[in-house]
């Protein structure tokens, strides 16, 4: 007693998906789904190898060229969403010192709905608001608020 083609197309899937978690391509996985594949046609009709292999090819290819930029953002990392309650740009803004901010020691500042590393030229107490000035990754620069508005008026 044989074991079926559909087991053994499925079984190569797995095969391949096991591989491709030991291996950093994200190519095989299309091989898996094009075995998948064949495994499903296999499970409603009745084909020959060749058949079978120009179908294996046909599917792994068709879906490594249509998914796998999409689905390698989404599986290794590169996707990411923006959250609507921090904002980042513009980067002129107001916010709320939080922690003493003492040259050169960097304190904190709640601006855009979210607490940021800050420096700025002059010490600072918690409580002062500020005008945000500059940012550098996840630090801004800021001022007093009401230097800010000294400065216009000059």
């Amino acid at each position: 007693m044989g074991i079926s083609s559909v087991l053994l197309w499925f079984l190569a899937g797995i095969a391949c998906f096991l591989v491709e978690m030991a291996l950093p391509g994200f190519i095989l996985f299309f091989f898996g789904i094009g075995a998948w594949c064949v495994a499903l046609v296999l499970a409603v009709t009745e084909l020959s190898l060749t058949s079978q292999l120009l179908i294996f090819l046909l599917s792994s290819l068709l879906t490594l060229f249509l998914l796998r930029t999409k689905l390698r953002t989404v599986f290794l990392g590169g996707a990411f969403e923006q959250d609507d309650s921090v904002v980042i740009d513009p980067v002129e803004g107001t916010g709320v010192v939080t922690d003493d901010i003492i040259p050169p020691a960097v304190g904190r500042v709640k601006y855009g709905g979210s607490f940021w590393n800050a420096v700025a030229d002059k010490t600072i107490n918690a409580g002062t608001p500020v005008d945000i000035i500059g940012k550098n990754d996840l630090t801004v620069t800021v001022r007093p608020l009401n230097s800010a508005q000294e400065h216009d008026n000059e």
